[in-house]
């Protein structure tokens, strides 16, 4: 018998509280029957998993079975609390009714992709703090509807060194979104100007000629300048100058202070945030 509001009067009868938990598995299991999608709600942490409250009923989802992944457990492990009480949509995996038991599948759970806006902050949760880095996911900051939103806030884009030794996993941040990387992650970190060399803005360049300046400190060692300020280096290699490398090396050694020379940006060093430069001059006439 399935309650409504003809027989309410019997389900308000604790005698009859068993009726009604064998309606609540006989949807689950006609659910199960028909593959068909329902909400679910995540309750409380659990080992490999959480508890949840589906069609009325307690189940298990492990973190396998979830919407998406994350490079280890210890990601999840670190980010259940932030999950308890948002809602999700999966299938029934399996259901047993001597004890009670349902198993769920969240795998095919679909998010929309979220319009993160560049250097816009947001709210997010450390999962992991690495040598290089802090690992925040900013999908609490939507409640979770987009998914996890997995990113990187590399320790050269903090303005605020110390904030790495401070911060935690666990712990709720505000962070600035500075666009993606070549593979499609998130990039965090208050530093916009380090987040350029990471999000492509600089990459951009690349091909490109440039007037680029000639600074000689007192060291006498050439230093180069793309736009007037950002560093860059000018190798001397034979794939660059298949013959005439010599000349190339009495051009440099010539240039003098404030000079400003031609250059092709072949490619960016992003560890040192620089360019790699060609010299756009004449091969010498044979």
């Amino acid at each position: 018998m399935t309650k409504t509001k003809e027989n309410i009067e019997y389900y308000l009868d604790s005698k009859n509280d068993k009726d009604y938990l064998q309606d609540l598995v006989f949807n689950i299991k006609e659910a199960y029957t028909n593959q068909e999608k329902l909400t679910f709600q995540i309750v409380k942490p659990k080992q490999k998993g959480f508890l949840i409250k589906i069609g009325g009923l307690f189940a298990f989802v492990s973190f396998k079975h979830l919407g998406w992944t994350y490079p280890s457990i210890q990601f999840w492990e670190n980010a259940s609390r932030f999950l308890v009480g948002a809602y999700f949509t999966a299938k029934i995996h399996d259901v047993q009714e001597h004890p009670i038991s349902i198993r769920i599948n969240a795998r095919e759970q679909k998010f929309e992709n979220p319009n993160l806006e560049k250097y816009t902050k947001y709210r997010g949760v450390i999962l992991q703090k690495a040598k290089y880095g802090i690992f925040v996911d900013l999908g609490i900051h939507f409640n979770w509807k987009f998914g996890s939103l997995l990113g990187l806030i590399h320790k050269s884009t903090l303005i605020n060194e110390s904030d790495y030794d401070n911060w935690d996993v666990k712990q709720e941040i505000v962070t600035l979104f500075q666009g993606y990387n070549q593979d499609g992650k998130l990039i965090l970190g208050d530093n916009r100007e380090r987040g350029k060399w990471t999000n492509g803005e600089m990459g951009k360049l690349i091909g490109t000629n440039q007037k680029v300046s000639v600074v000689i400190p007192e060291n006498g060692k050439h230093e180069f300048y793309v736009l007037g300020k950002h560093k860059a280096t000018i190798p001397i290699k034979k794939e660059y100058y298949p013959n005439f490398i010599t000349t190339v090396k009495k051009y440099i050694c010539a240039l003098k202070n404030e000079e400003i020379i031609n250059c092709e940006i072949m490619r960016i060093n992003k560890k040192k945030d620089s360019f790699v430069l060609k010299l756009i001059i004449e091969s010498p006439k044979s």
